[in-house]
This record gives C-alpha cells, structure tokens and sequence, in this order.
C-alpha cells in the first residue's frame, strides 16, 4: 500500500509538471468551436472510444488517438471534452464509473473535468439536464453506499467516518468537523457536485437537505464553494436560506444535518481573514480596513439566520457552542481581528440582539449535551452586559451546587462536573467562565450574602476535598482533585463579582463600599481555609487566589485610588495589608510575586515601603533567603531578575517597626 501512495504522488507530481496550465471553462469554450470547424467528428470518437481503462497505457492509447485525428489540438483537452460529452450522453453509473478510470490514471482530466461540464453545458442545455440527472444519480449512489470510490483505502476511510458519525451522532460532533473525516473522500464526485450548483442550485439545495449523511453533504458544499465566500457568499446565503428548519424553539434539534454544516463554515470562513495578518507589526491601516470588512460580513450572516424560522433555535444551539470557543481561549483579545475571540463574540451579540424579541428560553433542550448549560448561561450573561435583555436567573445555577453526600457520584454530582469541565479554572484567575457565570448575582445588590451562601451550599465539596468520600475507592486523589477544581471556580467567581461590583462603586447606588469589604472578607477567609485543605494540584491556585485578593486590598485602598475613583478600603479595614503581606513572607517568592505586581501596577512605593516597615519585613533578607533557596531547587523557587529589578526601590534599609502587626488573617469566619 505504500508503494502505491508513494506512485501515485510520484505519477502526480510528474504530470502536474507536464500540464502545469490549467484550463478553464473559457477555454474549452473556445476549443469546441474550432473543433466543429475543422474536425467536427472527433469528440464524438474520442469519446465513443473510452472504456474501462486499467492503467495509464489505456489512457496514452485514448490521447494517442486524439492526437492522430486532430494533430493541431491539445490531446489532453480534447480527451477531457470528450469525457465531458460521454457523460451528457449516458449519465449513468457505469459511465461514469469508466471516466473516473480515465480521469485516475489522467491528470488533465482529473484537474480539468469540472471546467469541461461547465464548458459543454453553456453551449448545449440537454447536457445541463443530463448533469443534473447524474449529479443527483452520484449523490444518491454514494449515501446509500452502492457507489464505491476506485481506491480502496478511500473506502475503508469512508466506511471508518461513517461508524464514527453513527456512534457519535450529535450536535457537537458537526461544530468540531467531524473529527477523523477527510472531504476528499469523495473528492472525485465533488466536481459533478459543483457543476450541479451551477446548473440547478434548487435542486442542489433540496438534495443536501434531505440527506442525513454530513460527510457527504459537507464535501458537496465545499465542491459548491459554500466553503469560500468570496466570491461565493451567495451561494452560501441562498443555501442558508432554503435550508430546512433544525432547530425548534426551545432548541431542539431535528436531526438534519444541512443548517449546522452551514454555521460551521460560516465560522471558519468569517476566522480565515484574521488569520492572514500578522500576530504583531501588522499595519493597523490595513487590520482596520479588514475588521471592517469583516463587521460587514458578519453582520451579513445573521441577517440571513434572522430571516428564519428557527433563528431562535439556531441562537440556542450555536451560541453555546461559539461561548464554549471563547471560554477555550487564553489571552485572546476580544476587539482584536486577529482573535478568534471577536468573531465568536459578535456572532453571539449581534444574533442575540436580532432574536431576542423571539422569547428565547432560558436554558438549553435536553437533548443538549451537559456542557452546554452553563455556556448559555454565559451567553445570557454576555447579552445582558451588552444590554440585550435582562441577566438570567441565578437562583436555578445556584440549586445546582447544593449537593448531599448521596448526590456526589451520583447523576447531580456527575452533571455538575460536567457542565464545569467546559472551563474549570486554569491559569486564568478569574477568567471569563467566572466572571461571566457570576454576572447575575453581581448585578444586583446583596451580592456579598448570594456569593456567601452559594458557598455554603457547596459545603460538602469541602468535606470531599478535606476526607474523601466513601465512594471514590481507590480513585480517591481524583475525587478530591475534582471538588478542588468545582470549589476553585467558585472562589473565582467571588473574585469576578467583587472586580464586577468594584467596577459600578460610585456610579450605582446599588453598590456600597461595605459590602464590597465584606465580600473581601469572605473571600480571603474561604481561600485561607481551602489552602490549608487542599494537597491536590490545584493548591497552587488557591494561592494565587489570595495574591488577586491582596492586590484588590491594595488597589482599593483609598491612599492608592486617590481621587481618581471610588475607593473601596480605607486603611484600617480589615483584611489589613500588612497581613498579607506577613502572610507571603512565609515563602519569600510570593511576597517578591506580590511586590512586583504592585509595582507593574505603579501602587505608590512609599506607602508599600511603609507597609513593609509595619509588618517587620526585611525585603532584603527575604530576597537573600529566596537567592539560597532557588539555588537548591530553582523549580520550587523560581527567581526572576525582571521581579528583582522591580521591587528596588522598595529595599532601602528597613528599620524595626515601631510596632509589630501580628499577621491576622480571617479564616474561617462566615464561611459555615
């Protein structure tokens, strides 16, 4: 088998150096003219002699007899004509069987085919007849499996793509592409493809829409240049706006295969402008110009999709599917072309704000897949912020945390991870699941006592985390590990509704300074208290946690926001910095990791020299006491230059404090 790949490059390699010109539609109608002048019987023979052919001798022998009744013609673009004209005179299966023989051992007429039909059907329309006949005679040959392709390694790979579709038959199998699929499995039917859509596109659309196979209906999409919208977006919207209706209005899915095919291109054709232009140095003349192209099209898109019945349904279903790319992203740019980040969002705002007059329901089917409730959650959320609609309820996400040590492996406990497992918390703190999960409770006032009690309610997480549960067994570290990572993105979402509300602080009357410290407060005691449970991987995180937390005291604090913004802390409201501060000497990295946060946040030097002073820390012994500890184990104890060079100006000589702090920080308090 490999030999055979191995020649069959080799053949193609060596013919497209041969016939490196590629023949157009023009140019075979300019061929047939001058061929009924001069040798107005030759496709005819051409064409009556082409049989089964074995081998490229069978081939040579056609071309040969080309060449011989018509020395002053391109023996190859006769041939291909020739095959074109067959074709409209017998669209069968046999015969076409026969051409894709020829068309195998023939790189001309393998490349030049499809121009060939488009050729021969402008001058004659009894053979834009037949090529619709055999189109639609392939298409059906193929999905019912009595057409089979020359190679059999094509039609293994077939077969291989089809029991995958079979056993994975689902919404989410269509948005990834149905991983494992190759559309050039049916490579050799896709040019008789694209001749039908030109021909008769009614026909080309009612035949995709009644099919159930989607590897066959994508690879006939893309042979019709839906795939490609420039110069093709019309193809694209008029087969977008015939198709049948998938989705009911609660989002239900009806099984057909043609409209989420369609958003699946829209998608990676809307993506592929951004990826031309460079990461960085890019000419920002030329990233407006293409951003504005792109707004252009995108806007294009939903207004086809809005034109539909099942628009609401095509929201429900897609939106989750375009937030769970988003939710997948990391330090992606959201206003930036070159992001993924800004399709994704559009798409859900500019679609949301075209169906939200259609009473879009307020949580996904059930037939949706698990992840996806909480990824429309984050859409509503995202509409709400850009005020479209109002923030979905938040009662319903709440229940779904109050769990019993009966429901942890069972289906609640089970659901809850995997609606989790969408985005689980990662380097990212607090990151766009939190903040976007959390925007209900943090729009609204009494948000301090909501995030408190969701806590509460998730207590026996806690309990797994610190005992295990019985019914874990011997995979006790990963169950551990997963109330961990379920107890960690709540501690995230604290952290984005305090940023959320800190935001709105003396511009919404809904939002107090005290409760903004309470809230600060709760956090601080809920993250003390797991990092002292935690031993799983995620432990780390929980001290990155409290490192947001003390440079949120830091920043709010009114010596630091001035008169420039509201302030949140005043210097005596607990949890003191000072605390903090003595907290992170226990290992001197973090505290050098706060520190230089603070500066790259420009935080007045004097006030965190004088806070250095009042907790009794000698900056220079802990970055000394850092120095020997990272030269026996410099993974544990990284050391940056960059961090060093930073906090300088906060090591001058460090005299005894007047009088000690004693590092308090709450644990445990309001957090039962």
């Amino acid at each position: 088998m490999t030999t055979h790949w191995i020649r069959e490059l080799k053949r193609e390699s060596e013919e497209s150096r041969t016939h490196s010109s590629f023949k157009s539609c023009d140019d075979f109608l300019g061929l047939v003219p001058q061929l009924n002048a001069r040798e107005p019987q030759l496709l005819d023979e051409v064409a009556a002699a082409i049989g089964p052919v074995d081998d490229s001798a069978g081939v040579e022998a056609l071309r040969t007899l080309a060449a011989q009744r018509g020395p002053d013609f391109d023996a190859d673009m006769v041939l291909t004509m020739a095959c074109a004209i067959l074709l409209s005179q017998r669209p069968d299966l046999s015969t076409w069987r026969m051409v894709r023989q020829v068309a195998r051992h023939s790189w001309p007429v393998e490349h030049w085919l499809g121009e060939a039909m488009s050729a021969h059907k402008r001058v004659s329309a009894a053979a834009g007849q037949a090529y619709v006949t055999l189109a639609v005679l392939l298409f059906e040959a193929l999905e019912s499996g009595e057409l089979e392709a020359a190679s059999e390694r094509r039609n293994q790979d077939r077969k291989n793509a089809r029991e995958h579709w079979r056993a994975n038959r689902s919404l989410e199998e269509i948005w990834w592409g149905m991983r494992g699929s190759d559309f050039m499995n049916f490579e050799e039917e896709m040019r008789v493809f694209g001749v039908l859509s030109e021909i008769d596109l009614p026909v080309f659309q009612r035949l995709l829409g009644n099919s159930q196979d989607p590897l066959l209906v994508d690879a006939a999409l893309l042979s019709a240049g839906v795939g490609a919208f420039t110069p093709r977006f019309a193809v694209w919207e008029a087969c977008a706006s015939t198709a049948p209706d998938a989705f009911a209005e609660d989002g239900s899915w009806n099984g057909s295969v043609l409209m989420p095919l369609l958003l699946l291109r829209a998608r990676d054709e809307l993506l592929e402008p951004g990826r031309q232009l460079p990461r960085f140095d890019a000419k920002q003349a030329e990233v407006a110009s293409l951003t504005s192209e792109v707004d252009a099209l995108v806007q294009a898109v939903v207004d086809v999709l809005a034109r539909r019945a099942d628009a609401p349904g095509v929201f429900v279903r897609w939106s989750t599917w375009l937030m769970r790319q988003q939710l997948r992203q990391r330090n992606e740019d959201p206003v930036d072309i070159r992001s993924s980040d800004y399709v994704d969002k559009a798409l859900v705002v500019r679609l949301g704000r075209a169906v939200i007059d259609r009473d879009l329901v307020p949580a996904p089917p059930t037939d949706a897949a698990p992840w996806e409730a909480w990824c429309y959650q984050c859409v509503l959320s995202m509409l709400a912020d850009e005020s479209i609609g109002e923030p979905p309820p938040f009662a319903a996400f709440a229940d779904q945390w109050q769990l019993t040590p009966e429901d942890w492996h069972q289906q609640k406990g089970r659901d809850l991870l995997a609606r989790a497992s969408t985005r689980l918390p990662s380097d990212e703190i607090p990151g766009l699941f939190a903040h976007l999960l959390v925007f209900p409770l943090a729009s609204r006032a009494g948000f301090a006592a909501g995030w408190l009690r969701l806590w509460n309610s998730a207590h026996y997480l806690r309990e797994v985390l610190e005992f295990g549960s019985f019914d874990a067994v011997e995979k006790d570290y990963s169950d551990r590990s997963d109330a961990s990572s379920l107890l960690l993105l709540l501690g995230c979402m604290g952290l984005g509704c305090f940023d959320q509300a800190a935001s709105r602080l003396g511009t919404d009357d809904q939002v107090e300074a005290g409760e903004l410290v309470s809230l600060h407060r709760i956090l601080t005691s809920a993250a003390m208290e797991i990092s002292q449970l935690d031993d799983t991987l995620h432990r780390d995180r929980w001290q990155t946690i409290l490192q947001h937390l003390a440079l949120r005291r830091i920043y709010g604090d009114e010596r630091v926001a001035g008169t420039s913004r509201a302030a949140v802390f005043a210097p005596s409201d607990e949890t003191l910095i000072q605390a903090y501060m003595q907290y992170f000497q226990a290992d001197p990295g973090d505290l050098i990791a706060l520190l230089h946060a603070c500066t790259s946040n420009r935080f007045d030097a004097a006030m965190l020299r004088d806070e250095l002073r009042g907790a009794g820390i000698d900056l220079r012994a802990c970055v000394a006491n850092l120095q020997r500890l990272h030269q026996l184990n410099d993974r544990r104890y990284p050391l940056r230059a960059d961090a060093l060079q930073a906090i300088a100006p906060l090591m001058p000589t460090v005299h005894q404090p007047r009088q000690p702090v004693p590092a308090i920080m709450p644990t445990g308090q309001g957090t039962n």
